[in-house]
């Protein structure tokens, strides 16, 4: 076992509620202590972190209670891959732990860190680990469940997905694929509606920033949509309960489009408009789904080679405040798939 002493590390806190979109003057970073790892416990030396739009309703003074909101102070934690470097616990030194941990230079990990989901070891050797950051893990398993459990798209059904490109969006649209629906897209930019049609081979991808998508979208679908899968809110949410046909579905994912807003949940005005076609819509957030999901999630997963789950790295533990503010459009160029911030 590596002999360490204790030391300080630096970590990202949240350090003032935004306003507005977030800007990297939101956070800070503090240097905070690390003591050694007690009977049971290991040292975690993160890889690799995610940032997710989810992250920002955590910062929500109210709403979104199903995960504990982040205050002025707070230290704040992300999806991550991380080595082993000591442990006196059951795991490795040199193996993979992949999970929810703080968004930190380094941490410790301890028995019944999550009662959901415990962290996931991977031996050294694992290939490719980088595939539980995305395809097999949590924005993975939120498309799984949109698609598998909820959406459960059919042969020959037409599929909106809004926000393709994103990493929950561009899974989601692989899985109506695969059981042989068609589908329609939205995206933000050029590249990344490119993207949609040449590489994923979606029938159209729409700017679900045009002011008129609602006949966007019926162009590209005149004989309406059999499902949604809702990321975006506002007006493409809206256009798409328009073009839902009789009997259809919108599985609602996020509402990104809306999360930096002081009225995030605002329902679509349209709304009333699912009875009258007797359609049917069905929210969901992922916390509650692990423990009997989770499994059947990674075996389909492991049974799927040919999927497309790029990441959209951003390099350095410095700029994470920078990646995450770039999600919502003010800081930077996005790319498509996952973002990440590789620290190493």
């Amino acid at each position: 076992m590596t002999t360490c002493r204790g030391t300080t590390v630096r970590a990202w806190h949240l350090a003032r509620t935004p306003r507005g979109c977030p800007e990297p003057e939101d956070f800070v970073c503090h240097s905070i202590p690390l003591e050694p790892p007690a009977p049971g416990e290991a040292w975690l030396e993160p890889h690799w972190l995610s940032v997710d739009p989810y992250m920002r309703t955590r910062m929500q003074p109210a709403g979104y209670d199903y995960l504990t909101h982040w205050r002025p102070g707070d230290a704040l934690s992300a999806w991550g891959l991380a080595r082993v470097i000591a442990s006196r616990g059951p795991w490795r030194e040199g193996d993979w732990v992949v999970g929810h941990m703080p968004v930190a230079e380094r941490c410790r990990l301890g028995p019944g860190e999550s009662p959901r989901l415990p962290p996931l070891a991977l031996p050294a050797e694992t290939p490719t680990p980088e595939r539980w950051l995305h395809a097999r893990g949590m924005t993975g398993f939120t498309a799984w469940l949109a698609m598998r459990l909820y959406g459960l798209p059919r042969a020959g059904e037409t599929v909106l997905v809004s926000a393709g490109a994103g990493a929950v969006g561009s899974l989601a649209i692989q899985w109506a694929q695969r059981a042989g629906a068609r589908v329609v897209a939205t995206a933000g930019d050029p590249a990344r509606r490119d993207w949609l049609t040449e590489r994923l081979g979606v029938a159209a991808a729409l700017d679900h920033h045009d002011s008129d998508i609602a006949s966007r979208l019926a162009e590209a679908v005149p004989e309406g949509i059999d499902l949604s899968i809702e990321n975006v809110g506002g007006s493409v949410f809206e256009a798409a309960i328009d073009a839902l046909v009789p009997g259809g579905r919108v599985v609602l994912c996020g509402l990104v489009g809306q999360y930096n807003s002081p009225e995030p949940r605002r329902s679509p005005r349209n709304l009333s408009r699912l009875t009258a076609v007797g359609g049917h819509l069905q929210p969901f957030v992922v916390p509650g789904h692990e423990s009997a999901y989770w499994a059947r999630f990674q075996q389909d997963m492991a049974e799927w080679d040919a999927v497309a789950a790029p990441l959209d790295v951003v390099d350095g533990f410095d700029d994470w405040p920078r990646a995450f503010c770039g999600l919502f459009g003010d800081a930077g160029v996005r790319g498509v798939g996952k973002r990440v911030v590789r620290l190493r």
